[in-house]
């Protein structure tokens, strides 16, 4: 800290207006709108159901020319897009922002740990390089937007990428983190002084005490949802005995995951003994949305006379309430209630307690220089003899109040808190019936192949988009995406308990 703020000084001189206005810089930081903000728009607008407008607004964000965001951007269009029923559009986007991902940042590449380690006053201003689980709900996506194309040959190619991606997580992103961590310590030596600090420790634990009872981690890095899907698609679409094994596998590691589950066990009780005599109808049930970031900040030991305390800013998980948690499914005299196979709260709330450490670091290690920063410039008004310098210095930095960092609040906003799957065999009518918080829907399926119904749902008693996915190697649907939304809409025939 000494030889950061010596440096400071003897560069900032007298120049006391210069090393203000570099202090200003410091703590204004760039691109201050947060994610939150900016995605306020197409998530308010698919709370209300008008796809068009999400689509519209998600557009917007994603072309505002602000380059560190284009993986954020691209995932949560994509995901917008794919509500609307615009598949092809959808799998542009999410496309655009799995090879930036892999271009930019991909864990097997030297600069990753670079780009994991680097300190900015703004982390907002650094490039979003995409979570672990980013990259899987990414690939997943683009599985089920190959589906509802009819290309299950495409939807197995994306279904392996995302299985490659898991196994990334586990074999080289965690280590990679711990390593961000190993180096930004040793270029920033105060961190480790400071986090043993009382004052820090107390903050900290009130902060994220509640981070494990709320959200109940999952173990390891494994998304279950994404295995439940290939295991299915590999049963509907099984060319070999391989298949079906592989499907069996990971639906067993589903039930590892999660636990005892009725909609997994029927699943897997069908693939083990190949009980299915007749089309099959799976429900997918996504609801609400997945947790946020918001900042909070709190005071820090900064170890110096004239600073003693300094603040940092960090993200805390929050849960966004009003997802539907279940819904049933009936058709003829069958009835099966959905079960959550992956709460995307869990699947994020592991990587964030993986990184957080990282996090804090560079949070810290931010506010130390700023904090120096601050007080070169002061110092440096100060011997320059002039009082009106020394007052404007004063006011540009803040010398004595919180010179705080400014939280990463970016992450993917659109993604559904629960997925939630049941199944039922073709009914003999061809029509299925849907009762619950996401509301009352009524839908032709099949009656001569598998099928899903995807219900996507925002908010309970609220509008929700349906679409209707052929297991097979159907035709790609060529409807307009409004229309597809426009059609599932008027079959609310009411609203569920």
């Amino acid at each position: 800290m000494e030889l950061l703020l010596e440096s400071l000084v003897i560069h900032a001189g007298v120049r006391c207006v210069a090393a203000a206005a570099m202090v200003g810089s410091l703590l204004s930081g760039i691109g201050c709108a947060n994610h939150n903000d900016r995605a306020e728009g197409y998530v308010t607008a698919l709370a209300a159901g008008d796809w068009q407008l999400a689509v519209d607004a998600a557009s917007r964000a994603a072309s505002d020319g602000t380059s560190r965001n284009t993986v954020i951007d691209a995932l949560e269009l994509g995901t917008v897009q794919r509500i609307a029923g615009d598949y092809r559009q959808s799998d542009e986007s999410l496309g655009r922002a799995w090879r930036e991902m892999k271009r930019s940042s991909d864990p097997g590449k030297p600069a990753f740990i670079d780009t994991l380690a680097a300190v900015a006053a703004n982390e907002r201003a650094l490039d979003y390089i995409g979570s672990s689980s980013d990259r899987v709900m990414c690939a997943t996506f683009r599985a089920l937007d190959a589906m509802a194309m009819g290309d299950l040959v495409t939807a197995r190619v994306e279904l392996k990428r995302a299985q490659f991606a898991q196994e990334d997580a586990e074999a080289r992103f965690a280590d990679r983190i711990a390593k961000a961590r190993k180096k930004m310590e040793g270029e920033h030596a105060d961190v480790a002084k400071i986090e043993e600090s009382g004052d820090f420790k107390s903050n900290y634990a009130e902060t994220y005490s509640g981070l494990e009872e709320t959200f109940r981690p999952y173990d390891g890095w494994t998304n279950p949802f994404t295995d439940w899907l290939t295991a299915i698609l590999l049963y509907v679409d099984g060319v070999d005995r391989g298949d079906e094994n592989r499907a069996i596998d990971l639906l067993r590691r589903v039930r590892g995951t999660i636990g005892a589950n009725s909609a997994v066990e029927s699943d897997l009780a069908m693939v083990e003994s190949s009980t299915a005599t007749s089309p099959q109808v799976w429900l997918l049930l996504e609801s609400g949305f997945a947790p946020r970031r918001e900042e909070v900040s709190f005071r820090i030991p900064a170890f110096i006379p004239e600073m003693p305390f300094i603040g940092i800013a960090l993200p805390k998980l929050v849960q966004v309430p009003g997802a539907a948690s279940h819904a049933t499914i009936t058709g003829d005299s069958t009835t099966v209630e959905t079960s959550i196979v992956c709460d995307m709260g869990s699947v994020i709330a592991q990587e964030f307690q993986v990184e957080l450490p990282l996090i804090t670091g560079r949070a810290i290690a931010s506010a130390v220089a700023k904090a120096a920063a601050s007080l070169a410039a002061n110092l440096a008004a100060e011997n320059s003899g002039n009082s009106w310098a020394l007052a404007a210095s004063m006011l540009a930095t803040n010398v004595y109040g919180y010179a705080t960092t400014i939280a990463d609040l970016r992450t993917w906003r659109t993604l559904p808190r629960y997925f939630a799957v049941a199944r039922i065999p073709a009914p003999l009518d061809g029509r299925v019936r849907i009762v619950g918080p996401a509301g009352v829907h009524e839908i032709d399926v099949p009656l001569n192949r598998d099928s899903m119904i995807v219900l996507r749902s925002f908010r309970v008693r609220g509008p929700a988009s349906i679409h209707l996915i052929p297991l097979d190697e159907a035709p790609p649907v060529e409807s307009p995406p409004n229309e597809v939304a426009l059609r599932t809409a008027n079959l609310t025939k009411g609203i569920g308990p």
